[in-house]
């Protein structure tokens, strides 16, 4: 559909709300500068402009800047911010700053029932909710899933795509040539990464790692601990992980997939079109997806769930328009044409369409993996938790500690975190 058939048809669609609230100029929206934002931005503000006559003004701003500024306006009460883009990982510290929207779910239903809030997948909703609150509405949400060159299984005699750890291991081994490729992927360096790489391990194998409602302490449990065994025997054991592996991070992992380092990984579900796309990458077609093995069974597959919603602060003089918006850029329409662009939505018919999955092949396998994946935590602690998590998780990729050892010392510092938080005495 061209650009210009997309505007005229949502300008004619626009749900116009009988406001009592007078109408702004403008309404500020503050989030962060990821590429995906393209359609909101090109193509849904101006339509949104031309039926309303208000304009979006979009300060998108690197992950620091970002989240400083909303801190910043939210904790002194500012009106300055109309939509607030946030992730998983901040709803602890902005929950404060929000009404419940399932209030405003209802507004928008009793506006657009065709806007469907049942659609959005439950993994999205949950991801969305901190402490029973629902406090935004999803807009992209990204999850972990298996990436395969189906052709080298083949070769290889791997039949049917691996449906537990050790069939993983097998089809690893089997697919291994080093130097040039190796079996396995993944996240190796100590930063952000390398949790998405090894938090669908942990799940799959039974694992958790903390509640802090109780403070109790699960990432050394011995779930964990088989699932970070099984992980980092995959690098030192079987060697079935490129050495270099250890410095990738998110490009790197991209990049390694389409210059056919590795047959197959486990990384974000987007990474699949850029991985996949013959135009920009060496293994272009050869890539089939699938939700990740359990540790015995398929029934066991858990992800994790990590994205971005948009809110509407409490003190916004103008609620109403601000929902207008965010109501018009999750419809299903704007959703899926701003998947053709590089987002992620968490709209199950838009995942599930025929045409998306015939062009892009990933997002069926995304839809199944939201709805039971695990979001990111979100409590203010967690920050401060994940320093020492990382480290461990090198520790263990690289040799320096056992598995246990390495959880064992991340239970310990948890300890200590969780106490100067007042999650535990």
């Amino acid at each position: 559909m061209k650009r210009r058939s997309l505007l005229a048809g949502a300008t004619s669609a626009l749900a116009m709300p009988a406001l009592a609230q007078n109408k702004p100029d403008k309404l500020v929206y503050v989030g962060d500068n990821g590429p995906w934002h393209w359609v909101m931005v090109e193509e849904v503000a101006p339509a949104f402009e031309k039926a309303t006559g208000i304009k979006i003004d979009f300060t998108l701003l690197p992950v620091d800047p970002w989240r400083a500024r909303l801190k910043t306006e939210l904790n002194s009460g500012s009106s300055g911010i109309d939509i607030v883009q946030w992730s998983v990982g901040m709803a602890g510290w902005l929950a404060p700053h929000f009404d419940d929207h399932e209030e405003y779910i209802a507004k928008i239903m009793a506006r657009d029932p065709a806007w469907e809030w049942n659609d959005f997948l439950g993994g999205s909703k949950k991801a969305a909710t901190y402490e029973g609150k629902l406090i935004g509405v999803p807009y992209r949400i990204t999850t972990g899933i298996m990436h395969y060159q189906k052709p080298l299984l083949d070769a290889a005699g791997i039949t049917k795509l691996p449906d537990t750890f050790a069939e993983l291991t097998k089809a690893a081994l089997a697919t291994n040539t080093p130097p040039g490729r190796h079996g396995f992927g993944l996240s190796g360096r100590q930063g952000s990464a390398i949790q998405g790489a090894f938090y669908p391990w942990l799940y799959s194998a039974g694992g958790d790692m903390v509640d802090f409602k109780t403070g109790e302490i699960m990432i050394n449990s011995p779930q964990a601990v088989t699932a970070l065994e099984w992980w980092a025997d995959m690098v030192l054991k079987h060697k079935v992980v490129p050495p270099d592996a250890m410095t990738w991070e998110y490009e790197e992992i991209v990049s390694a997939g389409q210059g056919d380092r590795y047959a197959m990984c486990q990384t974000f579900a987007p990474y699949g079109t850029l991985i996949n796309d013959p135009k920009i990458s060496k293994t272009g077609g050869k890539w089939t997806w699938d939700v990740v093995p359990g540790l015995t069974a398929k029934s066991q597959s858990r992800t994790w769930v990590d994205g971005h919603f948009l809110g509407v602060p409490k003190y916004t003089k103008h609620k109403d328009w601000s929902l207008e918006f965010i109501r018009m850029v999750s419809d299903k329409k704007w959703m899926k044409r701003s998947m053709e662009r590089g987002n992620a939505p968490p709209r199950g018919s838009v995942l599930r369409d025929p045409e998306m999955i015939e062009k892009i092949g990933w997002p069926a396998v995304a839809a199944k993996a939201i709805e039971t994946g695990i979001p990111t935590p979100a409590n203010p602690v967690f920050p401060t938790l994940e320093q020492s998590l990382r480290l461990g998780l090198s520790q263990a990729l690289i040799g320096q500690k056992t598995a246990k050892q390495a959880l064992d010392d991340i239970a310990t510092d948890w300890k200590r975190g969780l106490r100067r938080g007042g999650i535990v005495k």
